[in-house]
This record gives structure tokens, sequence and C-alpha cells, in this order.
């Protein structure tokens, strides 16, 4: 596959990116005492790390999967608007579905066969799950250099393996199967391709049906546990369908759809032109983004409402000045970005009273409409580095993470993880935190590091894995 064309997205790419890379790095960093909870969910945070739902407030953690699923909506016009618009709408059903059923697939894989929970010996747990890792490029690659018949023979060959892998743990050791037992975040996202790509779908042409939509599922959300409603029987639907759906899922719609108005405005002022133009400066508008990360991410966890909301009317004030006269396309759509991002804060900052608090789990109307106006933000900032270091490799790098996010996703559990305990690489990580309790930051960055360096790797490759 060749290089992304300037047309391409990249901000989302980075976007993503930083998310996944995000998500792995929080994954396998060091649950000790000393490190400052700002560097943990906020409801999980030191010193005991017990889940703690009644603390309100957010750190840099709780941003990556609402990062993520802002990234998804807004693939949503990129990926399937063209070929509605020629009219094939059966095909573009047919691959919401099919996506959502790989993503099922995927989450209960990755849960059954990920080493740490099989129960036989280590290095053949370690093996399963390498095993498991190669199994996905079969069962995901798209192999356009293959014949139909042989490409499909090799996808049957990958679901045919790691059904055997769950076989043999089933018959020889104490393994066993349950398919509630999943990957909570890839269901949801399974959830989110198919009830967000839907959504879209249906409302591509209509842009207040798609707020709609939101209002709907807020609506619902406030009447459910009143008894007897007809609400409650949709919030509770029927039980045997809870390890794939629960209506409760959709909340989340309340990121990815605002997302989408992102892909929307992506393709209405799609241009070749990478350069910002003269009319806006680019350092300056940069500054303005990161800053209202910073702000609303300080602000909130440390609870300095009043000192947050002055800020953020400051900061957006600065925003709009910059973008006051567009004198490019490009200008033009961060204007609309920027006007969109203050709307969606502003509502997340008016919901912050309400539930205790703004909160990641249980997830608030504050988190999800806060973090898609702070995605907005991201996604300028993240463009704007896109143009200033379309040569720098670390970025690149992690861009191509974002474009390649499901080998991101497991590479550290199913290939770097193993691969440090078969080698007994591992033994002398663990060391140097037994060491000194700073120095296990070193296992996270080295699995972080080469999770980044493989997801990099297969990209350039060509190696994708899509659903």
């Amino acid at each position: 596959m060749g290089k992304p064309t300037a047309a391409r997205a990249l901000g989302i790419d980075a976007l993503r990116g930083l998310a996944i890379i995000g998500m792995v790095f929080s994954g396998v960093f060091p649950h000790e005492a000393p490190w400052p909870g700002w560097m943990f969910h906020a409801q999980v945070g030191p010193p005991n790390f017990t889940y703690t739902p009644e603390v309100p407030g957010i750190t840099w953690v709780d941003l990556v999967f609402p990062f993520f699923l802002f990234s998804m909506g807004a693939a949503f016009p990129l990926a399937m608007g063209k070929k509605l618009e020629q009219g094939q709408w059966a095909e573009v059903l047919l691959n919401v579905f099919k996506r959502g059923a790989l993503l099922l697939f995927f989450a209960v894989v990755i849960r059954h066969l990920s080493w740490f929970g099989l129960q036989g010996p280590g290095w053949v747990n370690q093996l399963t799950s390498l095993l498991t890792f190669g199994c996905f490029f079969l069962v995901f690659m798209r192999f356009p250099k293959l014949g139909s018949g042989q490409a499909t023979g090799l996808k049957i060959a990958g679901f045919a393996l790691i059904a055997a892998l769950l076989g043999a743990h089933l018959m020889f050791t104490d393994f066993t199967f349950d398919k509630s037992r999943n990957d909570i975040i890839i269901v949801v996202l399974a959830n989110m391709a198919v009830f967000g790509s839907i959504i879209w779908i249906i409302t591509r042409h209509n842009l207040l049906l798609r707020m709609g939509a939101l209002a709907f599922f807020a609506a619902i959300r406030l009447t459910h546990d009143l008894e007897g409603s007809w609400t409650s029987v949709i919030w509770d639907f029927h039980p045997s369908v809870k390890w794939m759906y629960q209506f409760m899922f959709l909340k989340y719609l309340c990121i990815v759809l605002p997302g989408s108005v992102l892909g929307d405005l992506l393709v209405k002022y799609r241009s070749t032109d990478a350069s910002a133009g003269a009319g806006v400066s680019r350092g300056w508008l940069g500054l303005v983004c990161f800053a209202l990360l910073v702000t609303n991410l300080y602000g909130l966890y440390t609870r300095q409402i009043g000192l947050t909301l002055a800020l953020d009317a400051a900061l957006c004030a600065a925003g709009l000045w910059l973008l006051r006269k567009p004198l490019t396309v490009q200008e033009q759509l961060f204007q609309k970005l920027f006007g969109w991002g203050i709307f969606f804060l502003f509502l997340g900052l008016a919901f912050e009273p309400y539930e205790g608090g703004i909160k990641k789990d249980p997830s608030s109307y504050s988190f999800w409409f806060l973090t898609s106006g702070l995605g907005f933000s991201a996604y300028i900032l993240c463009e704007l580095l896109s143009q200033k270091l379309s040569q720098n490799l670390l970025w690149k790098s992690i861009i191509q993470s974002g474009q390649n996010p499901m080998v991101a996703y497991v590479a550290a559990g199913f290939l770097v993880s193993p691969l440090l305990a078969l080698t007994h690489l591992s033994v002398g990580l663990e060391a140097l935190r037994e060491t000194n309790v700073y120095l296990g930051v070193v296992k996270t960055f080295v699995i972080t590091g080469a999770v980044v360096a493989v997801t990099a790797f297969t990209t350039r490759k060509g190696w994708f894995w899509r659903t």
C-alpha cells in the first residue's frame, strides 16, 4: 500500500495514534504509590489504587479512550461517504455489520488467549499468545495481490488455527470458555462501529437529526430506572445478549457522533493544500488548543471549576480571534471545528455539577461532551503538528500507529510481553523496579516503545489489520 497523500487526514491518524499509545503506556505503567495521581485514572489512583467512583475529576489517562472514540466517529464520512454517493448502500451496510462481528470476535479471543489468563505452563501460554498474534494477520489482513479464493482461504486458516488453540487449552488445561469474558473496550467499539455508523448513514445530510439522536439517548438514560416505564424495557434488553450489547454502551455515541461532525467537515473542506495559510498563526493556534487541554485537565482534576471556566472563556475568545478572518480552505475548516469544540466543551462544563462532577468511570454527561469538545482542539493541534513534523521519525511513528490501531492494541500483550518473558528479559526489568521504585518505568518505556516500533513497521510494510 502506498504512502498517504496530502489529502489524507493525518491529524485523525495522529490523534488515534496518540490515543492508542496512551492506552498502552497507561496500561503498563507501574501502579506504585510514589507516582502522582494524575498518572492514573482519576477514580483509581494512589495510594491504594482501589476504585472510588465518588471521586470527581479527570486525568490525561481518562482522555485516551474518548479521543479514540472521537477519531472513530470522524472516520465514518471518510470511509463510507464515497460509496454511499455511488449508491453502494448494500455493500456499506454489510461492511458495517461485518465490522461489528469481527470486533466482537477480536474482543473474545484477546481475553481468552492472552497468556496472562491461560492455565497451562508459562512457556506454553506465551507461545500461544505469539501464535495468536500471527493468526490475527491471517484473519484481519487484506491480500490484494492474491485471488479472492486464496485470500478467503488464508482467513479461514486463521480462524481455524485460533479455534485449534482454544480447543487445545480446553482439552489439556483447566481453561474454560465463556463468551461473556471479553475485552470490554473492543465490545464498546463494536457497538459504536455498528450503531454509530448506522446513525451517521441515516443522518449524513441532516445534522440536526443526528444531534437529536443524542437527546433521545439522554432521555432514555434519565428515565430508564422508573419502574414500569417503556424506557426501562429498552435499557434492560434481553440478558442473553448482554455479553455483546447493552443499551448503556450507547452513551459513547455522545463522543462518536460529535466526532462524525469533524469527519463531515473534513470532507466538505477537503484540500490538498497542507499549509495552514498566511492568515492564521499556526504556532499561536496550536498553543491555544494545547492550553485548552491542559487547563481542563488541571482545573477539573484539582476541582478549581471557577478558574477552569474563566481560562476556558479566555482561551476560546483567543482562538476565535485568531480564526476571525480565514484566508484558506484549511483555516475555514479550523474555524468551524473550533466553534464546534467550544459548543461541546461548555456543554460538558454545564453538566459538570450533575452526578457529583465529571467522571470517567462511571462516565457522566459532562465527561462525554467535554471530551468531545477537547477532541476538536486535539485534532487541530495534531493536524498542525503533522504539518510541522512531517519528516520527524517519532511523529511519523505515532501517525503510523494510528493507521494500524488493532496491531498496537494487542502487540504489548501478544508479542512484546511474551517475548520478554520467554527470553527472561522481563526478570531484569523487574529487578530494576525492585532496586528503585522509580526505575519500574523503564519497563513501561521498553514495552511502549516496542509496540510503537512494531506497529510502525507493519504499517510501512502495508500489513494493515482491517475489520
